[in-house]
């Protein structure tokens, strides 16, 4: 009995030691201190080929929230490069990607941006009400590689 009850002890301890949590060591002991997490960035900055310089910024005051997004897009590389609402994409603070509203005046003068030359663009993006805050304009090409972004903030 007194037995059975050193072994119940001695494995109430194992347990313990088990599940409690590690001391953080040095790396000369052979563990790894934890780094704290590192935010990733909300959209990861490809090669970007296309520049793009907002004009102007504006948001609906009534109705549905919409924002439309005025800018250049100047192609910087050495291949033509298509422009086109189904290329971009706006991307809130939280994560959340959206598309382009593919039923509003959309433009890009012209819709081929030749190396060197740029395009006129007007993009309108449906957002989520009450939604005020920093966001990323993404172009991508047609594989879906991003080829340029640009942040602003929306107020």
């Amino acid at each position: 009995m007194r037995c059975a009850r050193t072994l119940a002890a001695v494995a109430a301890v194992i347990m313990a030691a088990a599940c409690s949590p590690k001391s953080q060591g040095t790396a000369a002991s052979g563990q790894v201190s934890p780094k704290p997490a590192t935010p990733i960035p909300a959209a990861v900055r490809a090669k970007e080929y296309v520049a793009i310089t907002f004009t102007d910024v504006a948001m609906t005051t009534a109705g549905a929230p919409v924002v439309r997004l005025r800018f250049v897009a100047k192609n910087n590389g050495s291949d033509p490069v298509l422009c086109d609402e189904s290329q971009f994409s706006l991307q809130l603070a939280n994560g959340t990607t959206l598309a382009a509203d593919p039923g509003a005046n959309n433009v890009c003068d012209p819709d081929t941006i030749d190396p060197g030359a740029a395009s006129n663009v007007v993009m309108f993006f449906d957002l989520p009400a009450g939604y005020a805050g920093p966001v990323t304009l993404i172009m991508r090409s047609p594989s879906n590689v991003p080829v340029g972004q640009a942040d602003t903030t929306l107020h």
